[in-house]
């Protein structure tokens, strides 16, 4: 009866793993995403001002979750409605003030753009020591939540009178890109995703991202173990396991050429688990930034570009390139 137990253990264990896997994958499935995100429960707008080609409003989603999603939406003040539409995430930094940096005027005059906050605020520290275990656990349930938020503020954007349910597509920069790519594969109204300045192979990106030498460097013993584990709590998230479930729809990769910031190796990883229709696009820049007018100006012309050939934006947007 002794020699049974460690059997008995083992089996036990892999219950346990079989439970925890299958949990895990249920969370990042369309089902266990269309759970956290709940219905649209609750709007609240309040002006925010606005520029030459926008007007500007703080924008407060509630779901039937509990969740608050806090965003800024720009609405086009020329053209006629209906407008196509896009949800925008850039970097954890930015979050919603993203919608009114100079330079996205290319896409603002022609669409409704709206940018959420991040579930999450992080600081370095809360990778430092034994920090980064509760901040793991932490990431995970946020970034869950940021990608079912997503589908969220689809499902406000599909509500507006004002706004082409056929013409929805996804914009997501930097950190935003993974989000993007996995809300765009298991939400099918999006007509097209687009991910800037991301990649694929969640270990090898974060281990290279938290090395980099001109973002406060982690030694390469300590990025190479964050990484790992923060792929090991993020693997049901891992972009390159949903990217093919966009097609038929379009999906366009913007990444800069000499962004040292984002691998080759991990841009290709991206662009080569996707299927047709899919274009790339190379920008002679580094990693982009959100004061870098002239760059942001150039990325949204080329975006903007792109969906006019595509229907998804009014034909004189392709003079935006």
């Amino acid at each position: 009866m002794r020699r049974r137990w460690p059997l008995a253990v083992l089996l036990g264990l892999a219950v346990i793993l079989a439970g925890t896997w299958g949990w895990a994958s249920y969370q990042g499935s369309a089902s266990g995403l269309e759970g956290r995100k709940g219905r649209l429960a609750g709007v609240r707008l309040t002006e925010a001002g606005g520029d030459a080609v926008s007007t500007f409003e703080d924008l407060t989603l509630r779901s039937s979750t509990g969740q608050a999603v806090r965003a800024i939406i720009r609405v086009p003040r020329a053209g006629t409605p209906p407008y196509p539409a896009a949800v925008l995430i850039a970097g954890i930094g930015l979050g919603r003030k993203v919608a009114t940096v100079a330079g996205l005027e290319a896409i603002g005059r022609y669409a409704i753009v709206v940018s959420p906050d991040y579930p999450v605020k992080l600081h370095r520290r809360d990778w430092e020591g034994l920090n980064f275990l509760a901040t793991t656990a932490r990431l995970r349930g946020s970034a869950f939540d940021l990608v079912a938020q997503i589908g969220l503020q689809i499902d406000y954007l599909a509500s507006r009178p004002d706004v082409r349910r056929d013409k929805i597509f996804l914009v997501g920069s930097s950190l935003g890109a993974p989000a993007v790519v996995i809300a765009g594969a298991v939400d099918t109204r999006p007509a097209a995703v687009i991910p800037l300045y991301g990649g694929g192979n969640i270990a090898t990106l974060v281990t290279h991202t938290l090395q980099h030498g001109e973002r406060d460097p982690f030694p390469a013993w300590q990025a190479a173990i964050l990484a790992r584990t923060l792929a090991l709590f993020l693997t049901p998230l891992e972009p390159t396991r949903y990217a093919a479930g966009i097609a038929p729809r379009h999906f366009l990769m913007v990444n800069g050429a000499d962004d040292s910031l984002i691998p080759r190796a991990n841009v290709d990883a991206l662009f080569n688990a996707a299927r047709p229709p899919k274009d790339i696009i190379w920008v002679p820049s580094e990693h982009i930034e959100p004061d870098e007018k002239e760059l942001i100006g150039m990325v949204s012309g080329r975006i903007a570009a792109w969906l006019a050939t595509h229907g998804l934006l009014p034909a004189e947007a392709a003079a935006e390139r």
